[in-house]
């Protein structure tokens, strides 16, 4: 799959010419296969065919039908954060997609302290718990261990299984679908035709759907729409994700301050920088913040930044006269080691419901 498909795939645009028409064909024939597979695997799990866990108290499952990029990490913060508020022990796990660790079970953080960080632990599953003291972190590539740990070694009563929605395995009493409002369904073909790890018609296995970024109130009613036919009877909720603050890099620009307003940077000269599945929704949030960065640099999703990366922002910052250097939180996690003249900051976003739907708040209220 080449770069110069990726807007075709996410159905930001049409293909052109005879070479992106004739791949794109290749692709979504490609894709028949897998999408098959997909539907006989669920089919086989909802027939009691492959066994499932069943875990010792209520799970709830958060997960998206395309790949990356629909703010599953905010709302598994979210999610952690209400039920932490209510008195429950809550344990979030993960499969720790990119980490370097290769145990069955990684504890990144205990309800104590933060045990693990990346490159060992995963660059969500670390900003999980840096957000969330008091919540256990684990990950592993098998959810019925890492949920064993949770609740028999932490005494956790609640569980969140980040990024589940695929993982069948393990029986869950919620299961959360998240949707991006600004590109639901991508180009509305499966993987590797299109962004999609499933067929729609696959959002019939969940309890809910929540439409992430959904400010713009035409994209909303589109999306909503949209859902109308796939899965009428399945219900939704928006929901936006808000800018809280900007948080200064510890080793970087010893002279400014550790936190900054959300509009602290708008007469500056920045340069924005991140390693994100959508580097383009961090830019969009900057430009409805008045920042207008003199350049944007991006890297793959899951980048592993070291200080030689470093160094070369901050040459290409300080050719454009660049004052600071700005970044996302699940960047500045991969970033405690290094050491930077220029300052870094870490734009603080949080899932943020206009309006909790009652659908939703009845379910979380039982749970």
């Amino acid at each position: 799959m080449t770069t110069p498909l990726l807007p075709i795939l996410a159905g930001e645009r049409p293909p052109q010419g005879f070479y992106e028409k004739a791949m794109l064909r290749v692709l979504q024939i490609i894709s028949r296969p897998y999408g098959a597979i997909q539907r006989v695997r669920a089919t086989l799990y909802k027939n009691g065919v492959f066994s499932t866990y069943t875990a010792p108290c209520p799970v709830i499952s958060v997960g998206n039908i395309t790949t990356g990029g629909t703010g599953k990490t905010p709302t598994v913060i979210w999610l952690a954060k209400y039920f932490q508020n209510k008195g429950r022990k809550v344990g979030v796990v993960s499969r720790g997609y990119k980490q370097q660790s290769k145990a069955e079970v990684t504890v990144v953080a205990n309800p104590e302290k933060i045990v693990t960080t990346t490159p060992q632990a995963a660059d969500e599953a670390v900003l999980i718990a840096q957000t969330l003291p008091g919540v256990t972190v684990i990950t592993g590539p098998k959810r019925n261990k890492t949920i064993h740990v949770a609740t028999q070694q932490y005494g956790c009563d609640l569980i969140i299984m980040d990024d589940a929605f695929q993982h069948m395995q393990v029986k869950r009493d919620f299961d959360l679908v998240l949707l991006d409002c600004n590109n639901p369904l991508s180009n509305g073909n499966i993987l590797p035709g299109g962004l999609l790890r499933e067929h729609p018609y696959a959002l019939h296995r969940c309890d809910g759907i929540i439409i992430t970024r959904a400010d713009n109130l035409k994209n909303l009613n589109k999306t909503q729409d949209l859902l109308k036919e796939i899965v009428p009877n399945i219900k939704n909720c928006p929901a936006i994700h808000k800018p809280t603050n900007w948080r200064k890099l510890i080793n970087t620009g010893s002279k400014h301050p550790a936190i900054m307003s959300i509009d602290g940077f708008k007469n500056f000269s920045v340069l924005a920088f991140c390693g994100i599945a959508k580097p383009e929704n961090f830019y969009a949030t900057l430009d409805e913040l008045a920042i207008s960065p003199l350049a944007c640099i991006s890297y793959g999703d899951h980048h592993m930044f070291d200080d030689n990366t470093i160094d070369k922002l901050q040459e290409k910052a300080k050719s454009l006269e660049a004052q600071v250097l700005l970044c996302t939180e699940k960047d500045a996690v991969k970033l405690h080691d290094i050491t930077s003249e220029l300052p870094i900051y870490a734009l603080s976003m949080e899932l943020n419901f206009p309006e909790i739907s009652p659908w939703l708040q009845q379910k979380l209220d039982t749970i």
